[in-house]
């Protein structure tokens, strides 16, 4: 069995050796998952940082099915998924509303018929992880940011896994849980500083981000930022 030896880890990833059956194997990624189905990943971009991920400097060759260990013990921790400080500065409120916009798109005209019943936007939508997925991850978000944890979007966690693939019912999961990407966690610390540069930096790194996905997460999180208005 390969053992994999990644040097850097999210602080949401424990100490101890993980056994892990291989999901999905890209070019910069690896997704894993576990023996209750939890998701893992192992990375080779640090900017790619999500919930329970680790660094490593290379992959051997693996295929999905595959079952790898993976040793933690060494690596130290490089990214804090629930790490969201400050609230939103309200003189950037113009540049968040243009994320807004992105709905307008023909792709995303499913998404604005459900958003009155958030659960209807689970799986919803074109992408690897369906756009109203990640709508639902950038709305949540918001909610976190704002500090309006209470008003939570009520999801249950057990029609995730009927209504959606495996990836993004574990990234719905994670964010209802106050865990996000390291992208996002960049990008409301960018919102609360104030720092309007910073924003439109990572606004263009966001929406590069898949076909759909960051455009969705980005109205996603405008939206939950005007509900708190």
């Amino acid at each position: 069995m390969i053992l994999l030896y990644p040097f850097q880890r999210s602080a949401d990833w424990g100490n101890k050796v993980e056994k892990l059956t291989v999901r999905s194997a890209y070019r910069t990624a690896l997704n894993l998952m576990d023996h209750c189905g939890r998701r893992y990943s192992v990375l080779l971009d640090p900017e790619d940082y999500l919930p329970r991920s680790s660094l490593i400097e290379a992959f051997p060759p693996l295929g999905v099915g595959q079952e790898i260990m993976v040793g933690i013990d060494g690596a130290s921790v490089g990214f804090d998924p629930s790490q969201i400080n400050g609230l939103p500065d309200k003189k950037l409120r113009g540049l968040w509303l243009e994320w807004l916009e992105f709905m307008d798109a023909e792709e995303f005209s499913c998404l604005l018929e459900a958003i009155d019943e958030p659960e209807r936007l689970i799986g919803l939508g074109p992408g690897y992880t369906p756009a109203g997925d990640d709508f639902l991850v950038g709305w949540i978000m918001a909610l976190r940011f704002t500090g309006r944890k209470k008003s939570l979007l009520t999801i249950e966690r057990e029609m995730l896994d009927r209504k959606t693939s495996w990836f993004s019912s574990e990234m719905i999961k994670d964010a209802l849980e106050g865990r996000f990407w390291k992208r996002g966690i960049e990008m409301v610390s960018a919102i609360a500083d104030g720092d309007a540069t910073r924003v439109l930096e990572k606004t263009d790194s966001i929406t590069k981000w898949g076909h759909l996905s960051g455009k969705a997460w980005l109205a996603g999180l405008a939206y939950g930022l005007e509900l708190g208005e």
